[in-house]
């Protein structure tokens, strides 16, 4: 009887401390894409993006988030234009951290459209800006409900990443420059970048950056994936991106972008919600959530 006693105290503490995933819902998150590209074109300066930045905070304290702004002013060409990172804390009093960031602002021109006369128009952002920006609300809802066992998690929303010059790397990434290099106190283990991950046709590869500063994580979330069975992650090292994750880099974080950078309407006027699919949506999100509750 002491034995079976015994036996039994000792299941109860296992599954206790064990922990389900959580399931992502990629339909959520498209829905998240289209809500953006309701707003409008969301480019530094304008109305929309000061209404994003509304949306965003509406949305993450909807769910329990600790906020956290950065207002700072940069020049681009000569003109002053104002920025603003937003951060998302759950579960605060956690010392293990985890980093997620994807960047809010979209592009004020769309410069590579095989048309030149759009080349002054402004790029809607579907999938470049707004598929990070919805895999982090549909992971913040998950968090509002789900405490992990080990980490505590901040999602960062960074502007100004998408008003650079081809061929100049100091141009882009300016919202994630300023966090990286004002950041205080303890980096977390682990920062996420991700961007450009709703294209239909997704296909993931290690971005060089990434795995030459962080292998290891690179190895973690690529196991992860391989084990739910998502090919659309590709075991191959391929161009290094400068991309928000660049800035972490440089300051010393343990940082990764997750990135399929081959969208052929990459900065055009056809970076719509039509081009995006939640089930890609679903591929990305469902990796980071499963590492977020794992036991390591």
């Amino acid at each position: 009887m002491k034995k079976i006693l015994l036996y039994q105290i000792i299941l109860f503490l296992i599954i206790s401390c064990s922990q389900t995933i959580p399931e992502f819902d990629g339909e959520k998150a498209f829905q998240k894409i289209e809500e953006q590209c309701d707003i409008g074109f969301r480019y530094p300066g304008t109305e929309e993006i000061k209404i994003l930045r509304k949306y965003i905070i509406s949305e993450m304290e909807a769910v329990g988030a600790q906020i956290e702004t950065q207002e700072y002013i940069v020049e681009i060409d000569n003109v002053e234009i104002d920025g603003q990172n937003i951060t998302a804390s759950f579960y605060p009093r956690k010392s293990r951290r985890i980093l997620l960031g994807a960047h809010y602002d979209t592009r004020p021109w769309a410069d590579k459209d095989a048309d030149s006369l759009n080349h002054s128009k402004p790029v809607m952002g579907a999938n470049d800006g707004g598929s990070g920006v919805a895999v982090l609300f549909e992971i913040g809802r998950i968090l509002a409900n789900n405490e992990p066992l080990q980490y505590g998690i901040d999602l960062v929303f960074f502007d100004l990443e998408d008003m650079g010059s081809y061929g100049n790397d100091d141009t882009w990434c300016v919202g994630s420059k300023y966090y990286a290099e004002n950041f205080k106190g303890e980096k977390p283990e682990k920062a996420i970048v991700v961007d450009m991950i709703g294209d239909k046709d997704l296909a993931i590869n290690m971005e060089f950056f990434s795995y030459k500063n962080s292998p290891a994580l690179v190895n973690e979330v690529w196991d992860i994936a391989q084990d739910l069975g998502f090919t659309e992650f590709k075991s191959k090292i391929v161009t290094a991106i400068i991309d928000d994750h660049y800035s972490l880099i440089k300051e010393g974080f343990n940082a990764i972008d997750i990135i399929d950078f081959d969208y052929p309407v990459w900065h055009t006027i056809n970076d719509t919600p039509e081009q995006c699919s939640s089930h890609s949506l679903y591929v990305v999100g469902q990796t980071l959530v499963t590492l977020i509750y794992s036991e390591k």
